[in-house]
C-alpha cells in the first residue's frame, strides 16, 4: 500500500483499509459472512462487535460462547448453527431450548422462581414448561410479581452497556 504524506487522503486512505478487512462474528459455532453482519449492522442500525456469540433463536437471547445471557435481540434470526447445549459451559443440569444454563442465569432466574434441574421450553412471550409439556408460567409475569426488572426482548441495552440488535 502507498502511504502518501497529505493530511486528509492520508486519513481517507487509512478508513479505507480498516473497511477492508473481512469481520469475525461467529454465531453458535458458524462464522456469519460479511454480507450478513452488514446486512443485520443496517437493518437494526446498530454495531456487531466481532466474537465467538451463542444465540437461543426461541426466545432471543444470546451471550459470548462459554458464559451467560448477556442480553435478548429479535427473536427468529437465522443466525449461525444450531445452539448448542455447552453453548455456556454450564453443568447446572436445568436446560432451556436446549443450551444448558450458566450458574449465573440460574441465579438469576432463582430471585424470581425456584428452578429445579431438567428440560425446558421457553418462548420470547416468557412463556415456558417442561419440555414436551405443557405452559408452566410466565417469566416476566413472575419477574414483575416478585418485583424484579424485566430485560425486554428488544431491550436498547444489554447488562454490558452495548446497543442490541433490536433496540431503540
Amino acid at each position: 500500500m502507498k502511504i502518501l504524506t497529505l493530511g486528509f487522503l492520508a486519513i481517507v486512505l487509512t478508513i479505507g483499509v480498516a473497511h477492508a478487512q473481512p469481520r469475525n462474528v461467529i454465531v453458535n459455532g458458524v462464522r456469519l459472512t460479511d454480507g450478513q453482519v452488514a446486512s443485520l449492522q443496517n437493518q437494526y442500525g446498530v454495531r456487531i462487535h466481532d466474537g465467538d456469540y451463542w444465540y437461543d433463536g426461541r426466545v432471543g437471547a444470546w451471550g459470548f460462547r462459554g458464559g451467560p445471557t448477556v442480553g435478548f435481540i429479535v427473536p427468529g434470526l437465522a443466525l449461525g448453527g444450531a445452539l448448542r447445549r455447552d453453548a455456556s459451559n454450564g453443568n447446572t443440569g436445568v436446560v432451556i431450548n436446549g443450551r444448558e444454563l450458566h450458574w449465573l442465569d440460574v441465579s438469576r432466574l432463582q430471585q424470581v422462581t425456584p428452578v429445579y434441574r431438567g428440560s425446558y421450553w421457553m418462548d420470547a412471550s416468557g412463556n415456558f414448561g417442561l419440555l414436551g409439556g405443557p405452559l408452566m408460567g410466565n417469566l416476566w409475569a413472575l419477574s414483575q410479581r416478585s418485583g424484579g426488572r424485566r430485560e425486554g426482548i428488544l431491550s436498547t441495552y444489554d447488562k454490558t452497556g452495548a446497543v442490541v440488535i433490536g433496540g431503540r
